[in-house]
């Protein structure tokens, strides 16, 4: 409630500074030239950095697949070792506890939104496949 008052106060307070009858026209342009100049530096910051960083991304990018590509490899051949031997695997305590935790993180997240979430499932399937590197 408190917060709603303060919001239309100073929606007000604004209202009345841009809208002065003798210097509300003033204030307006100089407003309006503040905007600009600030999205123009911006845009050129932007430019700059995606210059800068663009061919890095693309190669970080590129390692990034190859890594993920190969434990993924690595984490099916896991899968379907575990599938074919059932549960007469060499997964260690800490390999259990690791899988465990991924998974439970997996299902706490998996319905849940915002980045927060979007981390902790990140980090659930490391620590899955974390656990199926394990017990090779």
């Amino acid at each position: 409630m408190l917060r709603s008052i303060l919001f239309i106060a100073a929606g007000a307070a604004g209202a009345v500074y841009f809208f002065d009858p003798d210097q509300g026209g003033k204030r307006r342009k100089n407003f309006a030239k503040q905007l600009r100049s600030a999205a123009k530096t911006t845009s050129e910051l932007v430019e700059e950095y995606s210059e800068k960083w663009g061919p890095r991304a693309g190669e970080i990018s590129r390692v990034l697949g190859e890594r993920a590509l190969r434990y993924s490899g690595e984490a099916k051949d896991v899968a379907v070792d575990y599938l074919k031997n059932g549960t007469n695997t060499k997964w260690s305590p800490s390999a259990r506890v690791a899988g465990a935790l991924g998974g439970a993180l997996a299902f706490y997240s998996a319905g849940k939104r915002g980045p927060i979430s979007a981390i902790v499932r990140t980090l659930s399937l490391g620590l899955f496949t974390r656990a199926l590197m394990a017990a090779r």
